[in-house]
């Protein structure tokens, strides 16, 4: 009798965990299903009625962070990033990206600053890391510690544009314009795509006075970004003074 129970407790144990299986597998499928059609409510809901019968999963821990991140709710996606670092401390991808809500969508950038330099110390050779924390140091206006960052990623990965971008983006708005150009031609050399990388010389172009020069760049930008109304004003501006600067020169050769 003591066998049979025991084979029958058994055999009732794998049938209640083949049934949360399947309901795990229809919670996933609902989740993505919804996800795609752009219904992020239910496809929160659906996560977390999978987490209910899945709470170790990490990947749903990690989809439902992001996900939060999507809707704005920021706190609670950090939350959910929590409830994957702890199942998972070694996991740098999770305290990178709760460093970019942490800035970005909370402001809280010295909160920020510890989860990205976790993150570096799980995986020192990551310049997407560097970068991201040269982002929260600029906006901290700890410029030479973002130059620095930057520097490490561009030294981890040359060809990342975005951060020979953003240093020359720096050096140009602490008034060293000369000196931001070579950065930015070189962001503009590994990625001709770059639109702001565009914007930014021609804005620099336009302070040294070198108006034509400035106009090309900011034609490219609007190339690429033709909604962006920065650069469309940017690009007005400049046709505007090249305009005036031509008509100062005829006048000037006339008085001659």
């Amino acid at each position: 009798m003591k066998s049979i129970s025991l084979l029958l407790l058994a055999f009732l144990l794998a049938a209640v965990s083949a049934a949360a299986g399947q309901d795990a597998n229809y919670w996933i499928t609902q989740t993505q299903s919804d996800y795609n059609n752009g219904s992020y409510s239910l496809a929160l809901q659906d996560i977390d009625e999978y987490l209910e019968l899945n709470s170790s999963d990490t990947w749903a821990w990690s989809f439902k962070a992001n996900l939060l991140r999507v809707m704005k709710r920021y706190s609670e996606a950090v939350d959910s990033f929590d409830e994957l670092i702890k199942l998972e401390p070694s996991n740098a991808q999770a305290y990178n990206d709760r460093a970019l809500i942490l800035s970005g969508g909370m402001r809280q950038h010295d909160a920020a600053l510890e989860s990205i330099e976790t993150a570096l110390r799980l995986s020192p050779r990551n310049a997407n890391y560097y970068f991201n924390k040269g982002m929260i140091l600029e906006e901290t206006q700890r410029y030479d510690e973002a130059q620095q960052a930057y520097d490490q990623a561009a030294a981890l990965t040359p060809s990342l544009d975005m951060a020979w971008y953003r240093k020359g983006w720096i050096l140009a708005s602490q008034g060293s314009l000369s000196e931001s150009l070579p950065p930015l031609d070189k962001a503009i050399e590994l990625n001709s795509k770059n639109a702001n990388a565009w914007n930014a010389k021609g804005l620099v172009l336009e302070q040294l006075g070198s108006l034509e020069d400035a106009k090309v760049c900011f034609e490219k930008a609007l190339g690429l970004e033709p909604n962006n109304s920065e650069f469309q004003n940017n690009l007005e501006k400049v046709k505007t003074n090249v305009g005036d600067e031509h008509e100062k020169t005829i006048v000037f050769a006339k008085a001659q």
